[in-house]
């Protein structure tokens, strides 16, 4: 017998930005034959707004260079073609650089290989707007000003050199070497801010006090092109002249009201039991139950075996909570590993909040290390080294998962799988500011890196530390430090635990390979290994660093044990040789 789950039908809908921006531009050849610049803008819809923000871009081709044309439009459609195109997780500092660097070696190789020896050189000013804030980056000297409460200020610096009244040389532009540095800059944006941005044509001739006055002379900003255009020529221009305006007229933060109201469209289901049917999918089986969420086996009308994750009830009202559950299944959409689990498109519009991932048939590595630890070595470096596939493909998104346990990890008959994102960390959303207050679930306490709880620097480093405890589990039964690990807090309650060497529970484990699962899980991230690959490398074939060491002296590994142990030999010997003096 089943019952359909009935809910008021709502469309998905994720937490929309609020950003709005005016915009005009112009550009134009002036009294020169040919122009040299070249502007553009990309405003995104959806998501987009969200991870990427709008773009601007302004670029003036060197006119000493033959290319200078071919350089500025290559530049400015590049940064906005290309930008989109990276990954959504990646910070945008880690996207725009790495698109102009590329930008860069490609007009260097032009320029390099071309037979008339054209030079393709030009300047690049990109501004992005996103969320709340505004970031920078800049080569050359075209300009990027921004207007304030009557204030006009200047936020790049020309790389130029002046070498007499007449002669300027252009110091930094894409194309020109190989190796390029880049101005970046990161600041908090207001509603009514007008960015301004101008190659040398427009703001070599117009000071910055009739640009102050020109600003806030009209609120149409096309008009405003067009005046500080016919400003720069009769002030006697003979350059392009190209400009760009864009006025914030709300930023990209919406209040805590605001975010609730959207992200609660979608209601939360009610606890679901085999047989309920909901979008079209049947309830098989409870597969796990927690405070905070519920997890059922369902099949589609296929018969096709899926996973669906509900929020718990017991949140319905906390923004925050909402908000990581709807960040999960968009953070797993955007990985295609296939040691990470796949999440799944609905088979209909959602009437309720929830989302889809493929089935993975098989037990748990809880399971498994319940069963069968301490597992042989072999079995232990495979399984160890699809994980660190599956992670490396989230590192490469800028992610990390932070809650790897094996609760966490599926072993399947095509290999393990890692599942749920409940805990993952996105540098590009990170960067946004949020309304609500964050809220923070950090993995469990027994396979998370200290730093996360002494609050030192995370990173890469910090997943590695939660694969060498599962690696050293599956070896030993055991935990690399005991029961104290999990009440330690404090750096120095971290200090002072002492790794326990998997030969201690296994004699099997190579020396070698206990060398390499030590400095994994070293308390400080800086003294473990530097990529994943490097102790990938370590637990597969043996370090010859560390085939002569059997163990390190006794001072390097424990100093504690040996600094107690000579002062309590010092007290002995003290005390004997008072007795020694008494019974004389």
């Amino acid at each position: 017998m089943s019952a359909t789950i009935t809910t008021p039908k709502a469309p998905m809908e994720h937490l929309q930005p609020s950003l709005k921006v005016a915009f005009a531009q112009l550009s134009e050849a002036g009294r020169k034959a040919e122009n040299q610049d070249t502007v553009g803008a990309r405003f995104p819809e959806g998501a987009a707004m969200a991870t990427k923000g709008v773009a601007m871009a302004i670029a003036d081709g060197v006119s000493s260079s033959s290319a200078a044309r071919q350089a500025s439009q290559t530049a400015v459609t590049g940064i906005l073609t290309d930008y989109y195109a990276t990954p959504d997780t990646w910070r945008t500092g880690q996207s725009a650089s790495r698109v102009i660097h590329s930008l860069n070696r490609y007009l260097w190789s032009q320029s390099q290989n071309n037979v008339r020896q054209e030079g393709y050189l030009t300047t690049l000013s990109l501004l992005v707007l996103k969320g709340d804030k505004l970031f920078i980056f800049h080569v050359g000297d075209s300009r990027i000003y921004r207007f304030r409460a009557g204030q006009l200020e200047l936020l790049t610096r020309d790389h130029s050199q002046r070498i007499d009244k007449n002669t300027t040389y252009l110091s930094r532009a894409l194309g020109a070497d190989l190796s390029l540095e880049i101005d970046m800059e990161s600041q908090e944006i207001e509603r009514g801010d007008i960015y301004l941005l101008s190659t040398d044509g427009l703001h070599d001739f117009i000071d910055e006090k009739t640009l102050t006055q020109m600003l806030q002379s009209s609120d149409d900003l096309d008009a405003q092109c067009k005046a500080l255009y016919q400003t720069a020529l009769n002030n006697g221009s003979e350059d392009n002249i190209s400009v760009q305006l864009a006025r914030v007229d709300d930023i990209g933060t919406p209040s805590e009201s605001d975010a609730i109201t959207v992200l609660s469209r979608l209601p939360f289901p009610p606890l679901l039991k085999p047989g309920h049917i909901l979008d079209g999918l049947t309830v098989e089986k409870i597969l796990h139950e927690s405070e905070r969420s519920q997890v059922y086996l369902v099949k589609n009308a296929e018969g096709t075996p899926l996973v669906m994750k509900t929020p718990s009830v017991n949140y319905e009202d906390d923004a925050a909570y909402i908000e990581r559950f709807v960040r999960e299944s968009w953070i797993g959409s955007r990985l295609a590993n296939r040691h990470v689990v796949r999440v799944v498109e609905p088979p209909r519009t959602r009437t309720c909040l929830y989302y889809l991932t493929e089935y993975i048939p098989g037990p748990t590595l809880t399971q498994v290390i319940k069963e069968r630890a301490p597992l042989p070595v072999s079995d232990a470096v495979e399984l160890i080294e699809q994980l660190v596939m599956g992670i490396r493909a989230l590192h490469r998104k800028d992610t990390l998962h932070q809650d790897l346990k094996p609760d966490n990890v599926v072993v399947g008959a095509q290999g393990v799988r890692i599942v749920d994102f409940g805990s993952c960390w996105v540098a590009g959303i990170e960067e946004m500011a949020s309304p609500i207050a964050a809220d923070k679930i950090l993995g469990t306490l027994d396979y998370s890196a200290p730093e996360y709880r002494y609050g030192g620097p995370t990173g890469p480093r910090s997943d590695q530390f939660s694969l060498a405890v599962l690696m050293y589990e599956m070896l030993t039964g055991k935990h690399p430090f005991g029961e104290g690990y999990g009440k330690a807090m404090a750096l120095p309650q971290f200090q002072k635990l002492s790794y326990r060497s998997a030969l201690q529970f296994n004699p099997l484990v190579p020396v070698w390979m206990d060398r390499a699962l030590e400095k994994a899980l070293h308390t400080q991230p800086a003294q473990r290994y530097e990529a994943l690959s490097e102790w990938l490398q370590d637990l597969k074939r043996p370090n010859p660093n560390w085939l002569t060491a059997k163990q390190k002296p006794l001072m390097e590994r424990h100093p504690e044990r040996v600094w107690k142990g000579l002062a309590i030999a010092g007290w002995a010997v003290a005390v004997g040789l008072l007795v020694f003096v008494v019974t004389r």
